[in-house]
């Protein structure tokens, strides 16, 4: 795939020819952090009759492999934006993490993840962070965690036996358009402000979506939209202004980058069937790591999933994930669980070169744990989303893993540029403990590295 760009500041205009057969055009409006584009994205075909197209995220941790802080880094950024916004102060150290994304190197990267940890920006009102599953996890985690007055919320694609929904919304163009939210309703009964994360907005229909439906239940007059990408139209704005009127509320939006975008043809690619391992192959070893034996326990809702065949699987779930809520004074425990469960997880490494692996929207508290686990690390996260796989120079999905959903064998999932960056080693992470049989599929796609090691997380 080629890009040609104008400009590396905006307004920008970039051409990206995706398969011989398809071009994106990307007109940016508003860099308000002077990112190269080429610094967040790349682009690629996806495999999607709604949407034929994805922006592939470098700086979110999840398509592709990076390293731990970057993301991290990119949420903060995210943070900034909103917090000027609201308040008209600059946030702290914001120049340095900016710095550290444009030049990526291991000294400024760790300097500016620093400057994350400290981070307690005071918003005039508290306020109610959602990020929506299964991408934007960590992405409104690490924004949510820039501030000292917040809760957090994230969205899930997963059914839990025996507990009420108390929010439901669909997401149009996924794979797996229904979300739930399972916060506790004290967590929305009030008139806070609510700001809603995502990795990117090509419509907004999904956050209207979601809107739509909170207002139905707890009504209130102030929302924000955060994203790294915001290639709404002019239509879609208009919408967004008309849907303001219609509820009698006030939408803000924020973005790294702003602009639209115009696609010219589809993929001619063809979408070969993956083989997701026969029954007969050979399962290879794996190492068990058991956490109980650390000083910081990670706390636990004792709560069952249903699969997509009724079957009912429990019984824990991390209380820090924000799938159930959490507030600005779980920080601290957060932060000091995964350095404790890092450092502990370093002593197993046996290579230099590691690939740290979240599991769907378990993302946030893997990515942190990573961070912690010494030098040669890269994180990202196994994903619904199925991206054509083209090893070419210049296209960002080489590769691709492709097997059964350990929590739900009728769900595909992927890991896509895997095979071909020479690991040492993978540690699998899980948020919950999988059994031998569920974890044959996606063992039987890393059977070829020297080591691997699976972590469950209660």
């Amino acid at each position: 795939m080629k890009t040609s760009h104008s400009s590396i500041y905006y307004p920008s205009k970039y051409t990206h020819n995706v398969c011989e057969s398809m071009k994106v055009h990307v007109q940016i409006k508003q860099n308000p952090l002077e990112l190269r584009a080429e610094t967040l994205y790349e682009m690629a075909a996806r495999i999607n009759k709604k949407r034929s197209f994805l922006f592939v995220s470098k700086v979110l941790g999840k398509h592709i492999p990076i390293t731990p802080q970057v993301p991290l880094i990119a949420s903060a950024l995210l943070a900034a934006i909103y917090y000027e916004g609201k308040v008209a102060k600059q946030m702290p150290g914001k120049d340095q993490l900016i710095e550290a994304i444009r030049d990526g190197s291991t000294k400024k990267l760790q300097t500016a993840y620093s400057i994350v940890q400290k981070l307690r920006c005071q918003l005039d009102e508290p306020v109610i962070f959602i990020g929506f599953a299964e991408t934007a996890t960590a992405l409104g985690h690490g924004v949510f965690d820039c501030f000292s007055n917040a809760v957090y919320i994230h969205s899930t694609r997963e059914m839990l036996a025996d507990q009420e929904v108390t929010l439901y919304f669909e997401e149009e163009h996924s794979h797996a358009s229904d979300q739930r939210c399972y916060a506790p309703e004290h967590f929305l009964k009030n008139d806070k402000p609510i700001c809603l994360v995502d990795d990117e907005i090509t419509t907004g229909n999904t956050a209207l979506n979601i809107i739509a439906s909170i207002q139905k239940r707890f009504p209130r007059e102030e929302y924000t939209i955060l994203s790294l990408l915001d290639w709404r139209s002019e239509e879609d704005q208009q919408r967004l202004r008309e849907f303001e009127k219609s509820h009698g509320i006030r939408i803000t939006t924020y973005a790294i980058l702003t602009g639209t975008i115009q696609v010219e043809g589809t993929p001619n690619l063809t979408e070969s069937s993956d083989i997701v391992g026969e029954s007969l192959s050979v399962v290879p070893s794996f190492e068990r790591i058991s956490l109980q034996s650390l000083p910081v326990p990670l706390p636990h809702f004792i709560y069952s999933s249903i699969d997509s065949f009724g079957f009912k699987k429990g019984p824990y779930y991390s209380a820090l994930t924000g799938r159930f809520g959490i507030s600005s004074a779980n920080k601290q425990d957060v932060e000091a669980y995964c350095r404790s469960v890092g450092e502990y997880l370093e002593k197993y490494r046996t290579g230099k070169r590691t690939l740290c692996l979240g599991t769907g929207e378990f993302m946030h508290i893997p990515m942190k744990t990573a961070v912690y686990m010494g030098e040669g690390v890269s994180f990202h996260s196994t994903t619904r989303s199925p991206i054509f796989p083209i090893d070419q120079e210049g296209y960002p999905i080489k590769d691709r893993l492709a097997f059964e959903s350990p929590d739900d064998p009728a769900t595909m999932n992927y890991a896509y540029n895997v095979s071909g960056m020479k690991y040492d080693e993978v540690f699998l992470f899980f948020e919950r403990p999988m059994d031998d049989k569920r974890l044959e599929p996606i063992l039987r796609q890393f059977k070829g590295l020297p080591a691997i090691h699976i972590v469950d997380f209660t």
